[in-house]
This record gives structure tokens, sequence and C-alpha cells, in this order.
């Protein structure tokens, strides 16, 4: 077996081990818990352009969810991302993108977002949406719901654009890959 072959089977089991289905009446875990969980572990399958100072914390900026923030504040501080400490951002205006590494736009604010959008638009940051437009207003990963399940599909011009690269076992693992 080719170690890209191994790399990848691990890393779907990595994924369907870690995000599990939002089924209710089987699982205590909340809608808003696992993208919370999305959202830090997608840093693991992200190349940021530019190394950060290692002394400098890992941001997720939050904008219009407080339960996807709650979650992320409850969660954030006993890892690590990308070997730094991580934390949580509310974001409302430009000036809270500042040392964002992960943008989160949550459902239905994509149009207060604009500004934000087109901010982050010339930063390594990589943006996900909630939305059935999200891919289509600048977002490099996008949440869908799937029955139970919270998936994600991912547009590598965007990613490009924000001077990000994509591993490809998360692209293998996206329920669809925007290409062009």
């Amino acid at each position: 077996m080719s170690r890209a072959f191994t790399t990848l089977l691990l890393s779907i089991g990595l994924w369907l081990s870690v995000i599990p289905s939002l089924r209710a009446q089987d699982t205590p875990y909340s809608e808003d818990a696992v993208k919370a969980a999305y959202l830090h572990r997608f840093a693991a399958y992200v190349e940021w352009g530019t190394p950060p100072q290692p002394d400098t914390p890992f941001i997720i900026g939050v904008m219009g969810s407080d339960a996807v923030m709650a979650q992320l504040q409850r969660v954030l501080p006993q890892i690590n991302v990308q070997g730094r400490a991580a934390e949580a951002r509310s974001v409302k205006r430009v000036a809270d993108l500042e040392n964002v590494s992960v943008l989160y736009i949550a459902p239905g604010q994509l149009t207060a977002a604009r500004s934000l959008l087109t901010a982050a638009a010339s930063q390594a940051v990589l943006v996900v949406t909630d939305d059935d437009k999200g891919l289509d207003a600048g977002g490099v990963i996008n949440f869908l719901r799937k029955g139970a399940n919270v998936r994600f599909e991912v547009s590598v011009p965007a990613a490009d654009r924000h001077g990000l690269k994509i591993d490809a076992a998360l692209l293998a693992v996206a329920a669809r890959v925007e290409t062009r």
C-alpha cells in the first residue's frame, strides 16, 4: 500500500471517529459542537502561506453564532492548533479580523458579513461559511446539512485566492470539491 493511500485511510478513519452524526436521539453532540470540532480540526489539513509567530495564538473568529462560539470557548483552551494555543474570538467588524486564521460565518449572516468577506479575501484566512450560497460568497469551506449529518464542501479556487493549500486528505472526505 502506498504511503499516500495509507495516509488517506487514516485521515478518513480519524474524521469518522471524531465527527459523529447528529442523530439527537443517539448522541449528546449538538450540531454546534460538531461544527466547532470541524473548525479547529480543519487547521490540521490547511497550509497557510506564511508561517505564524510560534508565540501567537491560533485564533478562530466567529460571526453570528453564540452557540458555536460557546462550544469553541469550552474546547479550545484544552488543545493546541498547529502547535499553538488556540482561542475563539467574536468577529463583528473588519478590525476584529486581526490575526484570525479561521473565520466562521454562521447561517443567515452572509449579507452582514460582506465587508468581512472582502477584507478576508486579501488575507490568509480560512473562511468557513454555513449557507447554501457560502462558496459563491467567497467561502473556502462551506457546511452542508445532509440528513442528520453535518458535511462540508470545499472551493479550491477560493483557497488559492487566500493563499491556502488544502491537503488532499481533507478534499477526499468533502461532500463536494469545487475546482473551478
